[in-house]
């Protein structure tokens, strides 16, 4: 173990608080405990909670559900404190502004030198898949509220056929039959084409099986400045064939953007592009910030510019794993004056997923293997993602869960 009193002091910063930085927050904190006692870990995130959107599609219909996936970040680290009346890792509640070689700039107005950075800050969708209120009161309040509208609705029209947008979808039908649901998608089948065809036509059966009206190959013309915000208001919207489908709410399920807005100012010093065209940011196989400039820099999860198919949560966290893993060979190898060879991620994409329709059905794949419309995806989906879509068990990594 390295004295922290005869070393240099080693600062992490991880920028965005949700499944990849958690994990590597988490990891390197431990590492430093067990073997770096000189290496500190800032996180940094505009929220003071972590959301588990994943379980949104759930809290659209479940009161319960709404108030219980927000987790607080406070104390997040305290287990791995060496010396926890004289804690040295810590939580800034801000968001970046800028970035550079050597220190994040926040909107509080104090600047974070760091000796490594990750850039976890994932990807922005429309509410209320994405939620950005500070506080945990404010994020229920918001929930309990598109709960609430989501009961008083009597047509519902869901925008965009991947998972969210067939689960949510699949949880309305389901909760309340008697409510007219309907999901325009603008691809050829619903989900994401890396699953097979048996779990595309298994989801499209599933919610026809509960009365959603599926219409595919159409895309939604949307109004400029059209808030999406679940509130209860008649509107009618066109589709590219002339249809036009009316409701009193809508869920918009498209349109993710990456949150990286804060590298233009890196990209003006090095004078080099660091975002693809879609805006994301650019890495090595290493999940290195792509420039030799930036070698300390790295970036796991839905914000860099990996194949669409590695953007799930499970992915993310392997993501993080990785880089945990390249940090700790770097401060190791740093400590020893010696060069290291680091990990390279090896270009997966999801091949196994859980996807609930209603609580009782659901479709899935395992490893590769199609679960398809059989009996066995919805006993899968009924018995892990659907019990609560995994509240529980994110639950377990926070102090003060309920």
């Amino acid at each position: 173990m390295t004295n922290s009193g005869s070393a240099k002091e080693i600062n992490v910063v991880v920028i965005g608080i949700s499944h990849a930085g958690m994990e590597v927050s988490k990891t390197l904190a431990s590492f430093a405990k067990m073997q770096h006692l000189e290496l500190r870990v800032t996180m940094v995130d505009q929220r003071s909670y972590f959301y588990h959107n994943i379980a949104m599609p759930r809290a659209l219909v479940d009161s319960k559900t709404a108030t219980s996936i927000s987790f607080s970040l406070d104390g997040l680290l305290d287990q791995y404190e060496q010396d926890p009346g004289n804690p040295k890792h810590r939580f800034i509640q801000a968001a970046v502004t800028s970035i550079n070689t050597t220190s994040v700039e926040l909107s509080n107005g104090s600047s974070v030198p760091f000796d490594y950075l990750v850039l976890s800050t994932g990807v922005s969708s429309t509410f209320p898949a994405t939620i950005t209120v500070p506080t945990i009161p404010e994020a229920n309040e918001q929930l309990t509220q598109v709960h609430a509208n989501v009961e008083k609705a009597k047509q519902v029209l869901v925008i965009g056929g991947g998972a969210v947008g067939v689960e949510a979808a699949g949880e309305i039908a389901d909760a309340y039959p008697d409510k007219k649901v309907t999901l325009v998608h603008s691809g050829p089948h619903l989900l994401p084409d890396i699953f097979k065809p048996t779990v595309l036509s298994g989801a499209l059966a599933k919610l026809q099986a509960l009365g959603v009206r599926v219409v595919l190959n159409e895309k939604v013309n949307i109004p400029e400045n059209t808030v999406f915000d679940c509130s209860v208001r008649p509107l009618d919207l066109q589709g590219a064939s002339g249809n036009v489908y009316q409701s009193d709410l809508q869920i918009l399920a498209t349109g993710a953007k990456p949150n990286a807005g804060f590298i233009q100012g890196l990209e003006g010093t090095l004078g080099t592009k660091l975002r693809d065209d879609r805006g994301y940011i650019k890495v090595r196989p290493t999940l290195q910030l792509d420039s030799d400039a930036c070698s300390n820099i790295f970036v796991p999860g839905d914000v860099n510019n990996m194949a669409a198919g590695a953007k799930y949560a499970i992915l993310a966290k392997q993501q993080a794993e990785l880089v945990s893993a390249n940090i700790k060979a770097l401060v190791t190898a740093s400590a020893g004056g010696k060069t290291v060879a680091l990990k390279q991620w090896d270009g997966r994409v999801a091949n196994s997923c859980v996807i609930p329709i209603g609580r009782t059905r659901g479709v899935g794949q395992l490893l590769g293997v199609s679960l398809g419309s059989s009996w066995f995806a919805d006993f899968t989906s009924r018995n892990l993602k659907g019990k609560d879509y995994f509240v529980s068990f994110a639950a377990k990594g926070f102090k003060n869960s309920k």
